[in-house]
Parts: C-alpha cells; structure tokens; sequence
C-alpha cells in the first residue's frame, strides 16, 4: 500500500482518512475491505475441532471403547433393560472460530472504531460501507475474540491474498 500523504500542508485528519480511504476502499490495485469481505464469506477458513459431552444413548454417533466403559460405570446410567442411558460421545464440527477469522474481526473493529471517530462525512459513507460488507460477512458472528494481538503473521495470514489484505490494511492502521 502506498504511504499516505505526508505534505506540510495536509492536516492530520486528512491523512487518517486518506489512510482509512484506501484501507475500507482500496487503492492501486489492492482491494478494500469492502471487496475482501464478501469474499471471505464464500473462501473463508474453517477448522475441523472434536467436541465431546454427554449425548442419550441412542443418539451417540462416535463413542470411543474406552468411553463406553466409563459410561458404564457412571451410576445411574443404566436403563432396566441394561441399556446406556447417556454416553460420553464425540462428533467432530467445522468451525469458523479460528485465529485467522479472529483478526479479520479485530481488523474490522479497529477499522470501524477510527471511521466511527472521525467527524468527516466521507468517515460515515465510509462507515456505511463497511457495515453492509461486514453485514456479508455472516460467518464473523460465529468468531470469537482475539485473544492476543497478532505478532508474526501465520501462513494463512501472509499467504492468502484476502487475509493478506486484511492483515495489511490491520497493519497500515496501526502505523498511522
């Protein structure tokens, strides 16, 4: 991304939203977040987690040997016809609650906070657009917190060109 401008004359509202133009919009050739996000709702990355709790006994899809011992053992468990009433099951669910799509909301956030900030009036059509391309992006409300601030970029980061956009333009807001 180019550097925003940094003449005498330019005051330093200015270069905030000259820098927050090309972050939302884009600028030379690099998409905004109004582009990327949409996107992201189709190419998004998902993780494959294992969930365990106690299921009843007929709905249990995965239960490990080891677990239907334990469940065996739980006192109470059984029915009158010595059948498991619960069992300790696990089933495996995709996720969109990764590190990933943690800093893509933490980016949309920050970016949402300095627009919102921002006494000019293309800050609020600016705002505007964000929110409805943040409105596309269905699977953030699924995504938790970030629980750190991202350092060194993972490989999906720095590698994928829509996440890449976002880490950069995280990165080019925080250097202003």
């Amino acid at each position: 991304m180019g550097s925003p401008a940094t003449s005498e004359d330019v005051a330093p509202s200015a270069v905030s939203l000259e820098v927050l133009r090309d972050i939302v919009r884009g600028r030379d050739g690099r998409p905004g977040l109004v582009h990327v996000l949409p996107r992201l709702q189709r190419e998004h990355r998902k993780d494959l987690i294992r969930e365990e709790r106690w299921t009843s006994g007929d709905l249990a899809r995965h239960p490990e040997p080891r677990e239907l011992v334990r469940s065996r053992r739980k006192p109470g468990n059984l029915d009158e016809h010595g059948k498991l009433k619960r069992i300790y099951d696990s089933r495996r669910i995709l996720t969109s609650d990764i590190h990933e799509n943690r800093v893509v909301k933490h980016a949309v956030g920050e970016v949402r906070a300095a627009l919102d900030a921002s006494e000019e009036d293309e800050a609020l059509l600016m705002l505007l657009e964000l929110d409805a391309a943040t409105a596309q992006a269905t699977y953030l409300h699924d995504v938790g917190d970030l629980k750190g601030l991202p350092g060194v970029p993972t490989a999906t980061l720095a590698g994928h060109p829509l996440y890449r956009t976002v880490y950069q333009a995280w990165l080019d807001l925080r250097s202003v």
